[in-house]
């Protein structure tokens, strides 16, 4: 009995072993299969169709099967309407009628069943069951050429299940790049396609998909063919293609990026709205980093507890100088600490529809006075330090009594750029007037000398993007006035200055030294050396030493560039500081101190661009 029981013990533990076994051969099998993390059934609750999924390696869950999707869409070779419709009384297989409402089943071939040969007409619809369906872009995309949309949502999610989407071009490029040419896990399955003149073609050897990606007659699609993928970037929209869907929102990892258009200041969530008592609208760029072509924006104002609700113009949609006005002259000061959210939406053919939202709060309204980067609240004269995250160099700055932070030494940036060690040493140009940008100069042809009175800048360099930036003439959107006989506008542009910070308009210095002495306009056609006793009340007390005094603006006479490299003049006596405002094509405004002079210049008289000025950069 004992032995009995052994053997049977033994057999069944010999059973469980190969149970065992099996069990973990058909888990590698499948793990194998996948080469992916398989995920959960994907329930279509529009028809009650089930499809396997996989989480592929850009960390998202596609289907591993074509989409089978024809409830309410016509079938116009077989006359009938999905999952029991009406009847489809008239052929609408022509090239682009109703294709927003169409679908097809693969052919030819012998699966499920053999047909005639007739390749024009080779459809089984029971294959759309086993292989998929065939959709025109216009069908998958859930919109048609310029009228009713089909489906709930429009644009990607198309004709995918509620909550998945048609994935777009950089989507597919990111999935085919991740999966180095090995689609195992994808589970490609060869249904072809239908061409907009009724032909069958590649069945049992391509599969076609359709990306989100298209405009007009014609989208990008993806063919595969055994290991080997190909983009068609002009498929004939009224082509039928397969689809495979994505959960979730379409994100390629794109954001609208809103930019002070005098600034070029990017504003994250929870920006403090800049508020003064002669300025109550901000004008900010949009763009969308990183991506090509023109953009679509729309934005709506939520969650409001301001009083009124700012308002905005979008102006320049759809091209590549967009921006939107924002209008807070409604403010008050109840409205202290309060916020509104800007939510965003942008649109373009070739990306996903970006959906974005900033938060914006207000404070200090009942003192007009903006918060920025630094807290507000200090008093005028308070010095504090400012690190430029670019090369690590600390800087003393001043709230001056225009109620803005400036720097209170020269900036001295040379990351990137190309140090000049004699006045008159070549540059990207040497002639008066053209761009010189990516180099800059000290005083006395050391670098040295630098550390200690700061760099000397073309105007080029001072107003390009970190001094080495593409340049180009600043265009009229950005409010720059160029006009020989206009008078520079009140702009600014962080150009060679940190983040956070820019290089003071020509309207911003008037403020600033109008706020010193009353009297001393921006904006006028005044020039020369201007006022009473603004250049004394800002000098450094070691003015002609460089030496910096312990308060105060501290100007110290670094001398300058001359334009035509015949040498560095006027150290310890005078000093230029170039603003970013434009005079003419060869020309800029600048500001002038001098120990002959208890006064400030504003000119424009033989300020070549090509001087070597210094730069005091102010926070934005």
């Amino acid at each position: 009995m004992k032995t009995q029981l052994l053997r049977s013990r033994n057999a069944t533990m010999q059973k469980c072993r190969k149970m065992f076994y099996f069990c973990v051969f058909a888990l590698l099998h499948f793990c194998f299969t996948f080469a992916q993390t398989p995920g959960l059934p994907l329930y279509d609750n529009r028809d009650g169709q089930t499809y396997k999924t996989v989480i592929m390696p850009d960390g998202k869950r596609w289907m591993a099967e074509n989409l089978r999707y024809r409830k309410g869409l016509d079938n116009p070779v077989f006359g009938y309407r999905g999952y029991g419709g009406a009847t489809v009384t008239s052929n609408i297989a022509a090239p682009g009628t109703n294709l927003q409402k169409t679908y097809y089943c693969p052919g030819p071939g012998p699966f499920p069943t053999s047909p005639n040969t007739n390749t024009t007409s080779q459809a089984d619809p029971l294959r759309c069951e086993y292989e998929g369906c065939l959709y025109p872009f216009w069908t998958a995309y859930g919109q048609n050429q310029g009228t009713a949309n089909v489906f709930t949502t429009l644009g990607e999610q198309g004709v995918c299940p509620n909550g998945w989407h048609l994935p777009s071009d950089v989507e597919w490029t990111n999935l085919t790049t991740a999966l180095s040419n090995n689609f195992s896990s994808l589970l490609v399955l060869n249904a072809g396609f239908r061409s907009n003149t009724g032909i069958y073609s590649d069945r049992t050897s391509k599969a076609y998909f359709w990306t989100s990606t298209g405009s007009g007659t014609a989208a990008v699609s993806r063919t595969f063919s055994g290991n080997t993928v190909a983009r068609n970037a002009s498929q004939p929209a009224s082509d039928a293609l397969s689809v495979r869907c994505v959960e979730g929102d379409c994100d390629e990892g794109f954001h609208v990026q809103f930019a002070r258009a005098v600034c070029n200041f990017t504003t994250q969530a929870n920006a403090a709205i800049e508020y003064t008592s002669s300025k109550k609208t901000i004008v900010y760029e949009l763009s969308v980093p990183g991506t090509s072509g023109t953009w679509n924006y729309a934005f709506v104002i939520k969650n409001n507890t301001v009083s009124t609700a700012p308002s905005f113009v979008i102006s320049n949609n759809n091209t590549a100088n967009a921006f939107v006005t924002l209008n807070f002259s409604s403010l008050s000061s109840a409205d202290d600490n309060r916020s509104f959210t800007l939510s965003a939406t942008a649109t373009n053919p070739a990306y996903c529809k970006i959906k974005q939202e900033f938060v914006f709060t207000m404070n200090d309204i009942s003192s007009q006075n903006a918060v920025t980067t630094i807290t507000g609240g200090e008093a005028v004269n308070t010095i504090r330090q400012m690190t430029d995250s670019r090369d690590n160099k600390v800087y003393e700055i001043i709230k001056m009594a225009d109620g803005k932070w400036w720097m209170r030494e020269n900036l001295n940036y040379q990351k990137g750029l190309t140090f000049r060690s004699a006045s008159n040493q070549p540059f990207t140009s040497a002639t008066n007037g053209v761009p010189g940008i990516g180099n800059f100069w000290c005083g006395n042809a050391s670098l040295a000398d630098c550390d200690k009175w700061g760099a000397l800048y073309t105007w080029e360099a001072a107003v390009s993007t970190d001094g080495v930036g593409t340049w180009s003439e600043p265009p009229a959107s950005q409010l720059y006035t160029q006009s020989a006989s206009g008078n520079p506008t009140s702009i600014c542009n962080r150009g060679i200055c940190p983040q956070g910070w820019h290089v003071p308009s020509d309207g911003e210095w008037g403020d600033m030294l109008n706020a010193v002495e009353t009297g001393i306009k921006n904006h006028t056609t005044t020039t020369g050396w201007i006022g009473t006793n603004a250049g004394t009340a800002l000098k450094s007390s070691g003015f002609t030493t460089g030496v910096k005094q312990s308060s105060g603006f501290s100007v110290f006479a670094a001398g300058y560039r001359y334009s035509n490299g015949s040498g560095f003049g006027n150290r310890g006596s005078d000093v230029a500081f170039w603003t970013a405002s434009g005079y003419g094509a060869a020309y800029a405004w600048y500001r002038q101190f001098s120990s002959s002079y208890t006064t400030v210049s504003r000119s424009n008289t033989n300020s070549y661009r090509s001087n070597g000025f210094s730069v005091r950069c102010l926070q934005d």
